[in-house]
């Protein structure tokens, strides 16, 4: 038996946020997340882990312009690229906006891009399919089950084009998301994980459920 393929393994991380077109959850996106995009992903050649979840609750902060969010986890540092430029993502990346959409116009800068993250932390707590994910500014907290550093923001393939500049770039130089960190708790389920306070720092905080995972 292969041994799990754990987000809590993995040296860097993609953080992608994203909202379908309106009808997609009553078209039926989350049954096909499990049974199509999350296998599919999981097979990519330099990926450990890649995992999709869907926002329950918005504990701090303005309301997110986002509804899903996916971490797709590295084997290495060195598989950024060939992980991105997969010969095989174009097509399915096509299909996924045929079948399920933006809705209206070209996503905003925040969804346009996806963000790699370096952990910052051991690793602690056991995985539940609940989590309280904040993101914040400044320093990054302690004492979370995962913790990580925004280091690059990665331009997503439709939003490339001749003029479109370098593919990623320092977080520095250019962070739609406005976040210099996230961290990860796990809990047994929406309310049991409103209770704790936010870190000091704290943009955003909210409940996400895992819809599939490795």
């Amino acid at each position: 038996m292969s041994a799990p393929r754990r987000l809590e393994d993995c040296p860097s991380v993609i953080y992608i946020v994203y909202t379908p077109g309106p009808e997609a959850e009553a078209k039926g996106y989350e049954p096909w997340l499990r049974s199509v995009d999350n296998p599919f992903f999981n097979a990519i050649p330099g990926v450990h882990h890649y995992a999709n979840w869907k926002l329950e609750r918005v504990l701090d902060g303005a309301p997110l312009p986002y509804d899903y969010l996916d971490f797709q986890g590295l084997v290495g540092h060195e598989d950024l690229e060939r992980v991105w430029f997969n010969k095989d993502l174009d097509g399915f990346r096509t299909e996924w906006v045929r079948l399920w959409g933006y809705g209206t116009g070209k996503p905003a800068p925040i969804q346009a891009n996806a963000y790699l993250m370096k952990p910052v932390q051991e690793p602690a707590g056991t995985p539940t399919p609940y989590a309280r994910i904040s993101g914040g500014t400044g320093a990054t907290p302690t004492g979370h089950d995962l913790a990580w550093r925004f280091e690059e923001t990665i331009r997503k393939h439709f939003s490339m084009g001749p003029a479109a500049g370098a593919w990623h770039v320092p977080i520095s130089q250019d962070n739609p998301l406005g976040l210099d960190w996230l961290v990860l708790d796990y809990g047994e389920g929406v309310d049991a994980l409103a209770e704790p306070t936010s870190p000091p720092g704290t943009t955003v905080s909210f409940v996400a459920r895992l819809l599939a995972a490795p």
